[in-house]
Formats: C-alpha cells, structure tokens, sequence
C-alpha cells in the first residue's frame, strides 16, 4: 500500500532556479516547511562559436529534481509553480513548437554591430539601453548567420516562458525577462512592434505579454509538446499552476526580500556573485551605472561584484585546503585576527594580487584579510548605487546582508563600520531567514514569485531580518580608517 504523505509535505509553492551551472528548485508547503534540491546543468553547447544551451535536456533536469524531492517525502498537488532562468536566454521554435536552435545564453556577446544598427535606428527611445547579450539583437545576428530559419521560425521568446509552454500549452512572453531584452517598450510593457519592423523583424513572432506573477495557466496532461520526459513532468505536476517567471536578476531581488514599494532599502548579497539590489520608481532619472530590470510595478537595480564567494572558494582551495568543510573555523580565525594586520588584497579580471609580506600573516589574518578585501569592493559598489538614484530617492535607510559570506562575524563587522561610513543613521540588519533555502535567493525569489497570485506581499514575512554584528569602539574606528585608506 502506498505511504500516505502528510500535508506538511505537500508542496503547495515551487520555485525553479535555471542557471549557467545547474537547475535548483526551493517548495515550501501551506504548513511552512521548505526544501530544496539541485544539480549541475546539462546541455551546454555551442552555436556558431557561441555559449548556448540544448533545450532538450530541459525537461529530463526537471523530472530529475523533482525526482529527488519526491524520495525525500514531497508530493506535488495543484502545486503553484514558477522559473527563474538565465536572463537574456533566447529560444526559437518552429511551427510545431520545437526549438529551432540551442537557447543563446547570456554569454552570447556576438551581437555588436546589430546594437549599434539598432541604436542607429533610435530604438534606444522605447526599449531602453541595449547590449549585445539582449535577445532583440541577438535575433537579428542569429538571422543573418542562418537565414533559412527565418521562414520555420514560429515563436521567439525567452527560454523560461518555452518552459511554460510546454507545461500549459499556452505560448506568453512574460515582462519580467522581455523587458530587459528590448523586447518590450519601456513606457507601457507593450510588443516594441515598430522598432521590430524597423529591424526587419516580424511582430508576430512574438507570443503575448503577460505580466510575471500573474497566472499563464494549469498544467494539463493533455498538452502534447516535446517528447516523453515532458509528458513524465506534466503528469507529475498536473493541475498545477503555472505563474509568469522572473529573470534570475529579478528572482534575486525579489529572494532577498525587496518590496517592490520600498525605495530606502538596498539588499547586499554576498553569494556566488556579491550584487547591490534596491528598487526605485519608474519615473527615477538615473545615472546610468547600474543594470536597471523590471520590479513588478517598480524597476531593480543591480551592480555585482562578479567574483564574491568565487574569490573566497579560491583562497580556501590556495592557503586553508583542509578548512574546505569547516567554513565555521576560519569565520572564528577572522573574528579573532590582529586587525593592525590586515591587508588588502587587490583583485582584477578574476585574479588576486597578494601584497609582500602576505606569507608572514597568520591562517587568521589571511583569512580575514580576504574577507575584508572582498567587502570593501562590496562598498564601493554601495557607494555608488547610493548615487545611482536622482531626484531625493538616493537617501537609502536601511541596509541589509545576506549570502553565504554574511555568516562570518568579520564579514558583517566591516559592512557595518562601512555602511556607518557611507550613511551613520541609516539601520544595518542581516538576514534572519533559516532553512535549506537560506542562501538560495534566486530559486527563493521564483518561490514567492509562484506564491505572488494568492499573497503578493510574502517576501515581507518569509524575508525576517535581525540586527547585525557591529564593531564597538577602536574596533570600529580602525576598520573605518582601514576603509578610507582603501579609497571608501
């Protein structure tokens, strides 16, 4: 007789996170708990030189992670489900709905002279800045390499909303994604139609707007797109509904708890990639530095820091091997170092420069050194964003940290003594949030997105923050006199 599964493991929300290096997806049931699974991606490719991705290994990534939650205790009952993939991901299907091509990943940079054509065309205008990763330009070079696809291409739209399709059989292009691929006019969120004629581009290649976090429709067993692995996924997830996805950039944002409304709130998240995230109107003037998304009725703006925990993963494998799995020691290492005796490690294009007398520190110091070195490029990104914003909206009150860098002590004193450089009134707080989907912000984004229908404002209860560790005294003004030294 089959186990019945209780309802705390029912999972009423799924988040699905796609990115370069592996699908992750966070649940959580009506009950509260949460769970997550991941693997590494499969199908990456080449096209015409290019980083682009099989699609066909989409489906088989997905049965396999639910898989895995499936004998961990879950089941998926009319479970609201939603993705956030690889922005700038571009996939082109035929009349029967199959891809075309590999998806180009974001990775693709091909494009330049199709920018500049558009740019010259004044489609800037409408659409925004456009670089050579967005999915308008790549189109219009993906074209001229291989015209014969022009007259089987069907639908062109972003690889998270082909996986939509495929789940509902109903072909939506969701503004998230679009409009940060000059898809979409800014103004309105509508089809950018007449910058696509003017760029030889046809309409009706594109699907319908949907608004993400609005409903695409309920997962149907009767759809019958892709092959066997897609019909194994639909009737896994049967009846469930399916909920316009997010941009990774956009699931970030909205997993670090940003309110779409709260423009005195800049999240810090010192993960794989360090980011800078806060909202602002629509109507902002802005200086033009950082990356600017869609935020439901508000934009994101982001600036990253490429390598972050990359950097730190690097300095354990080079000098702390044997600390590999017990982060926790070097933390306590670095809470406890000499800070007289900290340096700053210069890093450039992925590579760290170690001053002369690196090899005389101590295990703690370096440890602390690479933590310091890696926050205080942290900072200076938040200085600048807190420039990023004109007209009044610039006076950010309220910082928070959160990532795996953030579990360190040390790491969270020199965000404060940092932060009390940059704005001494404004509130420091760290994220309080537990759970294996702690550190998961963008699959964590793409769960509240899919819970966005029923609750649109969750992030504000399942995000709960707590005060961060500030240094007192000679502690604080030595870190803050290391940190102008450094330029801060």
């Amino acid at each position: 007789m089959a186990r019945k599964v209780s309802d705390k493991h029912v999972a009423a929300w799924a988040g699905f996170d796609l990115s370069t290096t592996g699908l992750g997806v966070g649940v959580r049931s009506a009950a509260g708990a949460e769970d997550y699974a991941h693997l590494a991606v499969r199908g990456a490719t080449k096209w015409k030189g290019e980083p682009a991705f099989e699609l066909e290994h989409v489906p088989g990534m997905i049965l396999a992670v639910l898989k895995k939650l499936e004998r961990a205790g879950w089941a998926f009952e009319k479970t609201a489900v939603s993705f956030a993939v690889r922005q700038h991901d571009m996939a082109l299907l035929d009349k029967t709905q199959s891809p075309l091509m590999p998806a180009l990943s974001w990775q693709c940079n091909a494009a330049s002279s199709e920018v500049a054509q558009l740019r010259t065309l004044g489609a800037e205008a409408t659409v925004g800045r456009i670089e050579e990763r967005f999915i308008l330009p790549k189109l219009i070079w993906v074209l001229k390499k291989a015209p014969a696809l022009r007259s089987r291409l069907k639908h062109v739209m972003t690889t998270g909303d082909w996986i939509a399709l495929c789940l509902t059989g109903r072909a939506r292009l969701s503004t998230s994604d679009a409009i940060s691929n000059g898809l979409l006019l800014q103004a309105s969120k509508r089809l950018a139609a007449d910058v696509m004629r003017k760029a030889k581009l046809r309409p009706e290649w594109f699907p319908d707007v949907l608004q993400s976090g609005k409903a695409v429709g309920r997962v149907s067993s009767r759809v019958d797109l892709g092959g066997d692995d897609w019909a194994k996924v639909r009737a896994l997830l049967a009846g469930s509904q399916v909920v316009a996805g997010l941009g990774d950039n956009h699931a970030t944002g909205v997993g670090c708890g940003l309110d779409e409304q709260d423009t005195a709130t800049m999240v810090v998240s010192a993960g794989t990639s360090g980011t800078i995230n806060r909202v602002c109107r629509p109507a902002a003037q802005l200086a033009g530095e950082a990356a600017c998304f869609e935020y439901y009725r508000s934009r994101l703006l982001l600036m990253m820091l490429a390598d972050c925990c990359n950097w730190y993963d690097r300095f354990v494998a080079k000098f702390a091997a044997k600390y590999k799995s017990r982060l926790g020691e070097l933390n306590d290492l670095a809470a406890a170092a000499d800070l007289g005796r900290v340096q700053r490690v210069l890093h450039s294009g992925g590579k760290e420069t170690y001053a002369p007398a690196w090899n005389k520190l101590s295990l703690g110091e370096k440890v602390a050194s690479t933590q310091f070195s890696i926050m205080l490029e942290l900072l200076l990104l938040i200085k600048a964003m807190q420039h990023e914003v004109a007209g009044g909206e610039h006076d950010v009150q309220r910082f928070v940290l959160t990532g795996g860098l953030s579990q360190s002590k040390f790491f969270q004193q020199v965000f404060c003594a940092g932060v009390r450089l940059l704005e001494p009134r404004a509130r420091v707080e760290l994220s309080a949030r537990k759970g294996p989907l702690r550190y998961q912000t963008a699959a964590y984004g793409a769960l509240l997105n899919a819970m966005r229908p029923s609750d649109p404002h969750a992030a504000e209860e399942l995000c709960p923050v707590r005060a961060c560790a500030a240094p007192r005294g000679g502690d604080l003004k030595q870190l803050q006199y290391r940190l102008r030294a450094c330029g801060l």
